[in-house]
C-alpha cells in the first residue's frame, strides 16, 4: 500500500472518520496510532491475523476486509 499515490482526500479528519468506523466494525482491529507524516493513515493492530497493517483510505480498509473475510472462507486453509 505505500508505493500506492495517495489522494488528496485523505485529509485527517478523513482518517479520524476512519478510526472511528474501524473501532465499531471491528473488535478485532485495534487502531494503534495515527501517523500525519508523509500523509495520513492509520498504524493498525488485527489480533486474529497477528499482523499491523495501515489504512490511509476508506477504500484501503474495504479492500483489507474483503480479501481477509476470503481468505478465511477458503477450503484450502
Amino acid at each position: 500500500m505505500s508505493e500506492q499515490q495517495h489522494p488528496a482526500s485523505a485529509s485527517l479528519p478523513a482518517i479520524q472518520a476512519l478510526r472511528q468506523r474501524i473501532e465499531a466494525e471491528a473488535p478485532h482491529l485495534h487502531v494503534m496510532d495515527v501517523c500525519e507524516s508523509p500523509y495520513p493513515f492509520l498504524r493498525v493492530k488485527d489480533t486474529l491475523n497477528r499482523i499491523i497493517v495501515g489504512f490511509s483510505s476508506e477504500e484501503e480498509y474495504t479492500l483489507y476486509c474483503q480479501i481477509v473475510a476470503r481468505k478465511g472462507a477458503s477450503p484450502d486453509e
